[in-house]
């Protein structure tokens, strides 16, 4: 089953016989044309994925892009089931039961070794991103030991291509790659590194999940796909990387730890990033497959299913305060992890106030402290369906109740709002907000007639809309 889950070409042979991959047979420029064609793509109602088969300037190099555009695409590809309840459940199962990996002798992803300071701009095409960025990237899946531990890190973080065989590597000190660099630094030693793109899509999702400091996202990745990580040796790091990778990019971040220069990008909420320097990368090494993929993320441009496990995880640590009071949780898909929904169930006059709680404990779900805005929502509303969410938060929340402002506190610097301050020295801060739209409890026994509250939604007897059309309104309504 390796080459199933594991290797991209596989998996992208099997979007395209399902239609979900269309390829791009004209020529293209890869540093702003193909990012402006993902962004075109976000006008479609379904999004395919795209395999740019003529990159200008790199014959035999191709691109892929809106790879994770759509979520229920992308779950079939990992062998994941579809309806939340199940995949949450799923993906809770692969967290506490990580399947190791498995070290193997040959990895495609060594067709092509090239040794040394390697320009590797020049073998594999970079974007821009967006019209105001001038500097050149990849949205790789970086790899990383601690100095001390041995523990692997996986995260995926930007890298900026600087000088011929040097490259930026976004390691921020909130981020757990930037906490194992701080601890290289405070002992002197280089930190290695791999930046491994085209990668299994189980371990891109494994890459964007919340963990605590240590857990080992390849454990993860092998648990999802229900086998083991197939990982081969680097050529000069003591790194193992994905053997089906399309390309991999060795180095080490050296002393005395020098910074680059990068920015701004498009950020996931749609926003530009400020200039800023991270750390730079010396190249070792550059190893490749035979007309290698170079996965593309145009961040803000189309949805991406990336983050699948964050739901799961921020519902698994949810419960582990409120248990079954806490019903479901779901982060919204234009703040993403900025805004959380969390559906909850009052059964008993002692459970009003519980939910303020919950809401509190979510604060701390995720090491970027990226969550800002908590939402709860009763146990009718559909916390998927977001005019359900506006439509509870406009009839059952009063403001002066029951929206709370709580003190500013940690966020993350993609968010504007808070972000601005870092280019003016200040603290990456901004408050936090709770809105309460469940029912107040006292609400909900006061009757307008017997059985009937104030709140009493609606309903009318199921029937089957079938009986009702004419085959041919059943084939144009229905079936479409």
């Amino acid at each position: 089953m390796s080459e199933a889950r594991q290797d991209l070409r596989v998996v992208l042979a099997g979007m395209e016989k399902e239609g979900g991959l269309l390829r791009v047979k004209r020529e293209v420029e890869p540093s702003i044309e193909i990012p402006s064609v993902m962004r075109g793509l976000s006008k479609l109602q379904k999004i395919p994925a795209l395999l740019f088969e003529n990159i200008n300037g790199f014959p035999g190099v191709r691109g892929c892009g809106a790879l994770f555009s759509d979520k229920p695409r992308t779950l079939k590809a990992l062998g994941l089931p579809i309806p939340q309840v199940e995949l949450n459940e799923r993906v809770v199962k692969a967290l506490d039961n990580p399947v190791l990996p498995r070290r193997v002798k040959e990895g495609v992803c060594k067709e092509n070794i090239h040794l040394g300071q390697v320009d590797v701009g020049k073998m594999i095409f970079t974007t821009r991103g967006a019209a105001q960025s001038h500097h050149f990237y990849y949205q790789p899946i970086i790899f990383t030991r601690h100095p001390k531990t041995g523990k692997i890190n996986v995260g995926q973080y930007r890298v900026s291509l600087q000088q011929p065989g040097r490259v930026t590597v976004n390691l921020r000190v909130t981020q757990h790659g930037g906490q194992q660099l701080q601890a290289a630094k405070e002992m002197g030693v280089a930190l290695p590194v791999a930046i491994c793109i085209g990668v299994p899509l189980s371990l891109y999702v494994a890459a964007s999940s919340q963990q605590t400091y240590g857990y080992e996202e390849t454990g993860f990745a092998g648990a999802l796909m229900g086998e083991p990580l197939d990982m081969v040796k680097a050529e000069t790091v003591d790194l193992d990387v994905p053997a089906y990778s399309e390309v991999v990019i060795e180095g080490e971040i050296r002393p005395p730890y020098e910074l680059g220069s990068e920015g701004p990008w498009p950020e996931y909420l749609g926003y530009l990033g400020m200039n800023i320097h991270p750390p730079l990368m010396d190249i070792t090494a550059v190893t490749y497959r035979n007309n290698p993929i170079n996965v593309v993320f145009t961040p803000g441009s189309v949805p991406e299913a990336v983050p699948i496990a964050s739901e799961a995880q921020l519902l698994r640590h949810l419960r582990a305060l409120g248990g079954e009071f806490v019903i479901d949780a779901a982060l919204t898909p234009g703040a993403r992890r900025h805004h959380a929904v969390i559906k909850v169930r009052k059964s008993h006059l002692h459970h009003e106030g519980y939910q303020i709680n919950v809401a509190l404990e979510a604060f701390g779900f995720g090491s970027a402290s990226a969550l800002d805005t908590v939402t709860l929502v009763d146990d009718d509303v559909d916390i998927r369906d977001y005019r359900e969410i506006d439509w509870a938060v406009a009839t059952r929340c009063n403001p002066a109740h029951q929206v709370h402002l709580l003190p500013e506190a940690r966020c993350h610097q993609n968010n504007p709002i808070a972000g601005v301050r870092e280019l003016l020295g200040q603290p990456i801060v901004r408050g936090k907000m709770i809105i309460d739209a469940t029912i107040p409890w006292h609400y909900r026994t006061a009757e307008v007639s017997p059985g009937i509250t104030f709140f009493t939604r609606s309903s009318w007897p199921e029937v089957d809309l079938q009986d009702y059309l004419t085959e041919e309104d059943r084939k144009r309504l229905i079936y479409r």
